[in-house]
């Protein structure tokens, strides 16, 4: 509606200053005799011809202000409505320079007003300087030829009404383009919290108009207690709302963390911001609220402390892992050499485990992907090879089987199918069912074995891994051709059941 009531209002404007405009040409050039004036008391008729006092009583009731100006550019004449507009006593009016009560940037424009109002009728904007400040108004002149001497008449009217009007619709259309672009969703509320204003992202987070409803019952918007967990707000301590009657006294908010849902509805996170909304006169009207929407930071946060946990469990795991390994790799090395040498290796194998991990997102990992790497150092000239079907671990088997397999390799480069330039290792796998796998380690072509080596450190830490960290079994045997060991262990469940439901499928 505010788009239209300057549009209305200045047409009035024209069409009464146009009236006036032709009213006062008939007056001076005597194409009337008489004018009926509707004022306070009722309709008056005066007459004109020859009369000057009727005709001064017309012009001083106009709602305009009326000017004779001479060529030089001095007040001839004045009205009381153009001295009440400018705020000075009308006898400081007539017999000075218009330009005196001109606005000092719209001088120029004033003269060109003058000159070409001394030959035809003309209108512009003018600015006239009151005692507390400019004036917008809309001057019409027009030409006053008399016998002795040419003037100019004009007719003034006060725009301030108008370009207040058209400010706030500009003013207006301006917010309304801030809220249709505006990523965030943003309401305008008055003094009782009622929505006048809403952003398209509001009303999308919301799902339906919003305009007309209080802001309190439209959004539902809850704070979680001080001592509420990330992301457990909602089921840790009972939720509390958002601090209406401060937001509706005009108290600044920003950056209030708040949620929205229940009820069936995911929940959602944002930051509350609110501020009051004052007029031009300073008095508090209403407030302003942003809801930004955080709920994927709040998210990645709760994943991070999520992750961060997960760290130092994986990392006080791996210590405690390492400590055993340096603890029981010193009771089984008889110099500082053979346990840095040892310890070393074994370190590696818990690093090249935690590799794959790794890349892996600490995922399942393959069986056969973990014996590639682990049997990298001994691939060449065919000297070993694997087999089995696809089998998953679980990543908490990974590190376990990663030091099997090492210490396993470590034997055979010392003692058995590595030690020389013929020997060879086969590797092979199967399911056995129930989530346990069994894995076959056979050596040929080594050294001949004599008789049956002592148990050192290498077989008790495949013994104790197997069966307290898999949950499995072991056997070893020394053939006169090369170390046999059978291995059971568990694997991932749900690869397992996947993987048996494919089989029975394809059968």
């Amino acid at each position: 509606m505010l788009s239209e009531g300057p549009s209305a209002e200045i047409a009035d404007l024209r069409q009464r200053l146009a009236e006036a405009e032709e009213t006062l040409r008939a007056i001076y050039q005597g194409e009337v005799d008489a004018l009926v004036v509707r004022g306070p008391a009722g309709p008056q008729i005066f007459t004109l011809r020859g009369a000057q006092e009727p005709y001064r009583i017309l012009v001083e009731r106009m709602h305009e202000g009326a000017l004779t100006i001479s060529s030089a550019g001095l007040i001839l004449y004045s009205n009381r409505h153009f001295a009440s507009l400018t705020e000075r006593p009308l006898e400081q009016i007539v017999g000075r320079p218009l330009a005196e009560f001109v606005a000092a940037q719209d001088v120029e424009a004033l003269r060109g007003l003058l000159g070409d109002g001394a030959r035809w009728s003309v209108r512009r904007e003018l600015r006239l300087q009151g005692s507390n400040g400019v004036i917008p108004t809309l001057a019409a002149a027009s030409p006053l030829i008399e016998e002795e001497s040419s003037a100019v008449l004009m007719i003034v009217t006060d725009l301030t009404a108008q370009k207040h009007s058209e400010e706030i619709a500009a003013a207006e259309q301006f917010a309304r383009s801030i809220l249709e672009q505006a990523t965030d969703a943003v309401l305008v509320c008055n003094r009782t919290g009622r929505i006048t204003h809403a952003s398209w992202a509001a009303e999308r987070l919301l799902g339906h108009p919003v305009i007309g409803q209080l802001a309190a019952h439209a959004l539902r918007l809850h704070v979680d207690p001080p001592d509420a967990a990330a992301g457990q707000g909602a089921t840790i301590g009972a939720p509390i709302e958002a601090p209406w009657p401060d937001i509706l006294a005009g108290k600044r908010i920003r950056g209030l963390e708040t949620w929205i849902g229940g009820g069936g509805r995911p929940r959602q996170d944002f930051l509350l911001s609110a501020g009051p909304l004052h007029d031009r006169g300073g008095e508090h009207i209403g407030c302003i609220l942003t809801l930004t929407d955080i709920t994927e930071r709040k998210r990645a946060e709760e994943h991070q402390t999520m992750l961060v946990a997960e760290l130092n469990h994986r990392v006080k795991n791996i210590l405690a892992v390492v400590q055993s390994v340096a603890s029981q790799t010193v009771a089984a090395s008889g110099s500082l050499a053979q346990f840095r040498g040892s310890f070393e290796g074994r370190l590696r194998a818990i690093s090249l485990a935690h590799d794959i991990l790794t890349r892996l997102r600490w995922g399942e990992v393959e069986l056969e992907h973990l014996v590639t790497q682990s049997l990298a150092p001994y691939r060449g000239n065919g000297r070993v090879a694997w087999s089995g079907p696809a089998l998953r671990l679980e990543a908490q088997s990974v590190v376990s089987l990663a030091l099997v397999l090492h210490e396993l390799s470590t034997n055979a480069a010392k003692y058995g199918a590595f030690s020389n330039g013929s020997g060879r290792v086969d590797v092979a796998w199967q399911r056995l069912g129930g989530g346990l796998a069994e894995l076959r380690w056979t050596e040929v072509g080594g050294p001949p074995v004599t008789q049956e080596p002592v148990p050192g450190f290498g077989n008790k830490l495949i013994s104790r891994v197997i069966g307290y960290d898999l949950q499995g079994s072991s056997a070893m045997r020394f053939e006169p051709d090369g170390l046999r060991c059978r291995l059971t262990f568990r694997i991932s469940t749900a690869a397992g059941q996947s993987e048996a439901a494919n089989a029975a499928v394809a059968s």
